[in-house]
């Protein structure tokens, strides 16, 4: 479908257009005050001029202001106003002023006690659930000594202070809390429980507002909190993997929700982690879905790549994801749905702050094509394979029966209680299911014949998890977790005999149990010396399964059962070291033992991080320039062979005598710059995969793939994000630029070629704005087209044909020698949130592809030659494409209580 400029390009002009607008600085102001108390003056501001002032009301009580300007920028009337006032000021983006006691300055009635010099700590919850709030803010009142806290809710104050001064503690959404710092030094280190502020309004909670969804993590990861994310454009529902295609080297080739490139890796080099349960069926409606309830998920951490010595086993990625629930005092419980699905939850507390529990599930409720969502995607999923080429026979004629339907679910359960000496236990169980059933008859009522195809994957999980602190510098974290993998493939064949179940039937069984130790401890030796190490244990067997059976003549066959055992004995240590205030090193090793072979595999890394302009005070901008090198071991892959149904769930093995283990080096080198309001981060890398398998090559009908396992890949590539909020507006930036090689002896001549999900450029910019209950966002996605191999036709013999010697077949000479057009999308939601005392909730309308653009994924040949008993003279080359979704809305809501 042609383009046209001014339909496809306006709305991006105007979020531009806006973005430069809320960059703008503010316009100057004047004003004419004489002996004005100051809080008409700052009614003034507001009203006039759209300034938010933040300030404790004691402190500016009985300040008068008497002062004349005009035309003033903000900052230089701000010091006329508050000259003489004993007042000092911060502004924020042109619009925010915070209000504080000028430093040195005293309040009418002065403390004559000399300070005393101390520390101040503890940890800031929520009052309700239990659970630590990082980025609270805690201060001295009129005093300059103030931190925020990290992710564990702490926080430590050191300097002098009075008996009569206050600690207050502040987080955006709850009510301030205020304590004589006299009460503190004989319990420095106490719990402060923040209610929430029902009442309160937004322009008092300056010094939090900055908090966002995304900020950088350690070794140059990414820390996402799953409640500030906000709603996706075009999908509505907080989708984890979906959420992180959003930076910059995380992508999928066929589009899925699920099925993760991370910088030119294939979706098996990815460490995908559920309270520590390694989750090897990760989406629903084969990979359109993420399989976690988003009620269920509340923080996620992504590396991609350069992950520290405590992960390993996977080369591309680790994805680690934190359930719930927290610490609560009161139940609590929501439900949900979309036009596919509906899930609900439940959070109980059994003791109070001490115990909880977390129920919850999700099933999907339209299990065949009735509504518009499921056809768009069921489209995209099963385009080009046997289930759409049998579609078109329905209306050839009225006996004809085609019917499939695609179920899925998952449930999680969590029972988390709290110890004494900060001890932390949480036993979490987790199942996930999808299910394809297809049928395909014709009936007639003289001819009858039937197939039938059943597709049953599913993924059961559960784990224990236990940390503690077991002094002051010395920190463990145990977890115990076994993931239990099923994925059946079923097809019968029926004729004749209505009664019989069938004739035929073919069974594809594969499974992976992996079963998992991890004791990891942390010691900070001194605050320049921090020291981790663990001891892992992985116990994991797979079986690939093939067999058929035949009722007539009540024969089976096995054709192939391959069942691999494996053992791992892991030793890691890690050990980080900062000589001085602006640069750190990080050193690891991984020693991998693998008895059964007898073989080592040692996996050192090496990173470090440098402040060229020294450290300044959180939110002020740091720039961090940041490397990494490293070595990877693998142990497991995918084996992809849907054969001519055209879909399903990979195949999971794993490496044995004959088929080495995955090694991979990768080294990055990049820079970064946080502040409150703004994240610019910068990485090139470089990574050389070794000893790959062709089995997981997704391959064209009719291409030869031969057994081979000494394949090699080469990814090079920039990755750059830029994110930047004002107060109702925020605009995300990704870019990536990469290059996916790879080389097979028996492949393409042994000549390198582009893989299949070499993507040399994507972009995704991604814009919200906030107007009160209401949220909007739009996703400008733009990427290049992926690759595809032309064949030729040939002539060769054919044994089977009556009429001749030979026939025409498909043959490939090079790899990957075209490409597909590029893909460009817009997405659109709107979002309407309410939160109230007793409950909270949100309904909105997401549209995927909203200019309904007819973006290819995949192409493929399809060859028809007459029948075997009649003249091979002919042929028909067909093009069968696969194209992803048309505008597709979606509607969703949501409620908790």
């Amino acid at each position: 479908m042609p383009m046209r400029f001014p339909q496809y390009f306006l709305l991006p002009v105007f979020l531009f257009f806006g973005t430069i607008a809320a960059a703008q600085p503010s316009p100057t102001l004047s004003a004419n005050f004489r002996n004005t108390d100051l809080h008409s003056v700052l009614d003034f501001f507001e009203k006039k001029h759209g300034l938010s002032f933040s300030f404790d009301d004691e402190a500016i009580e009985g300040v008068r202001i008497s002062v004349s300007f005009k035309k003033l920028p903000l900052r230089e009337a701000m010091q006329r106003t508050f000259e003489g006032t004993g007042l000092d000021f911060e502004i924020v983006d042109n619009q925010y002023v915070l209000l504080k006691k000028a430093t040195g300055s005293q309040s009418p009635i002065t403390n004559l006690q000399s300070p005393i010099t101390c520390s101040l700590c503890g940890t800031v919850l929520d009052a309700e659930t239990g659970e630590p709030l990082p980025g609270a803010t805690a201060y001295v009142k009129n005093t300059p000594h103030g931190t925020t806290t990290g992710d564990d809710g702490k926080f430590k104050l050191e300097g002098d202070f009075t008996k009569d001064d206050f600690l207050i503690i502040s987080y955006l959404g709850y009510e301030q809390q205020a304590m004589p710092v006299e009460k503190l030094l004989a319990q420095p280190c106490r719990e402060f429980r923040l209610k929430f502020a029902t009442h309160l309004m937004p322009d008092v909670l300056i010094q939090d507002f900055a908090t966002d969804m995304l900020r950088l993590g350690e070794q140059g990861g990414f820390h996402f909190n799953k409640e500030k994310m906000p709603t996706l454009p075009g999908w509505g529902e907080p989708d984890v993997l979906r959420t992180l295609q959003l930076l910059p080297g995380i992508g999928a080739a066929d589009e899925s929700g699920s099925r993760l490139n991370v910088r030119g890796g294939t979706p098996d080099q990815n460490l995908v982690l559920l309270d520590g349960i390694p989750v090897y069926h990760t989406g629903h409606f084969f990979g359109l879905y993420d399989a976690f309830n988003p009620f269920v998920v509340d923080e996620v951490d992504v590396w991609r790549g350069n992950f520290g010595a405590e992960f390993g086993g996977r080369n591309s990625s680790v994805i680690d994801i934190h359930g719930k629930p927290g610490y609560g005092k009161k139940a609590k419980w929501g439900v949900g749905m979309n036009l596919l699905s509906v899930q609900g939850y439940v959070e109980v507390p059994l003791k109070k702050e001490k115990m909880s529990l977390l129920v919850a599930v999700r099933r999907s409720y339209v299990d065949g094509l009735q509504s518009t969502a499921y056809k768009h995607f069921f489209n995209q999923i099963f385009q080009n394979g046997k289930i759409a080429l049998q579609e078109q026979a329905v209306n050839d004629s009225e006996f004809i029966t085609w019917n499939p339907a695609i179920s899925f679910g998952d449930a999680n359960l969590k029972l988390r209680w709290r110890g004494k000496k900060k001890r932390e236990n949480a036993v979490s169980l987790y199942t996930t299911e999808d299910r394809l059933d297809y049928r395909f008859a014709y009936d007639d009522s003289t001819y009858f014949t039937e197939t039938e195809d059943v597709i049953a994957a599913s993924n059961f999980g559960m784990s224990w998890q236990h940390s503690a602190e077991w002094s002051p510098v010395f920190k463990v974290k145990y977890n115990v977790a076994l993931s239990a993998y099923k994925n059946d493939y079923t097809f019968r064949w029926n004729e004749e005999d209505r009664q019989r179940p069938f004739i035929y039937q073919w069974n594809t069984n594969n499974s992976m149990t992996d079963f998992s130790v991890n004791l990891h401890h942390d010691w900070q030796a001194s605050d320049r010396h921090r020291m981790s190490f663990g001891y892992q244990l992985a116990v994991q067997e797979a079986a690939v399964i093939y067999r058929d059976t035949n009722a007539v003549t009540l024969a089976g066959n096995l054709w192939s059962n391959d069942t691999v055992r494996s053992g791992l004995h892991t030793l890691y240590a890690e050990f980080a070291y900062q000589p001085v205030e602006n640069l750190s090193f990080m050193l690891g090793i991984r020693e991998n033992h693998s008895p059964a072979r007898g073989l080592f595999y040692s996996e050192p890394r090496v990173s470090f991080a440098w402040l060229p302009f020294g450290k300044k005070p959180e939110g002020e901008g740091n720039l961090t320039v940041k490397a990494g090198l490293g070595r990877y071991w693998q142990f497991v892959f995918q084996i992809i062979d849907f054969g001519d149904l055209g879909v399903g769930e990979p195949l999971w093995a794993i490496a044995d005598d004959n088929i080495p283990a995955q090694e991979l080096w990768q080294w990055t080198l990049g820079g970064s710059v946080e502040s409150k309001t703004m994240l610019f981060d910068v990485e090139f890398y470089r990574k050389k995969n070794r000893n790959l398998t062709s089995l997981n090559l997704r391959v064209e009908q009719g291409f030869e793939r031969p057994w081979a396992f000494d394949g090699e890949s080469t990814a090079t590539g920039l990755d750059v994000l830029l994110r930047k909020r004002w107060h109702q507006f925020s605009t995300w930036l990704a870019y990536s630029l990469g290059d996916v090689g790879m080389q097979f002896p028996e492949l393409n001549d042994g000549l390198p070629y582009p893989a299949r999900h070499d993507i040399r450029h994507r972009w995704n910019w991604v814009n919200t704005f906030s107007l009160k209950k209401w949220e909007f966002a739009a996703n400008w996605h733009l990427r290049s087209g992926t690759p595809y191999s032309v064949p030729a036709v040939v002539q060769v013999p054919c044994p089977d044909c009556t009429a001749d010697s030979l026939t025409f077949a498909l043959t490939f000479d090079r790899l990957n020698t075209a490409r597909l057009p590029g893909i460009l999308r817009l997405d659109l939601s709107a979002t309407w949130k309410w939160q109230k005392p007793g409950n909270r909730g949100k309904v909105g309308l997401a549209i995927y592809n909203f200019y309904n653009r007819r973006n290819l994924l995949d192409k493929d040949y399809l060859l028809e030659t007459p029948p075997l008993d009649q003249p091979q003279a002919t042929y028909n080359l067909k093009e069968l494409y696969r194209l992803a979704a048309g505008a597709t809305p979606s509607v969703f809501v949501m409620f908790e209580w």
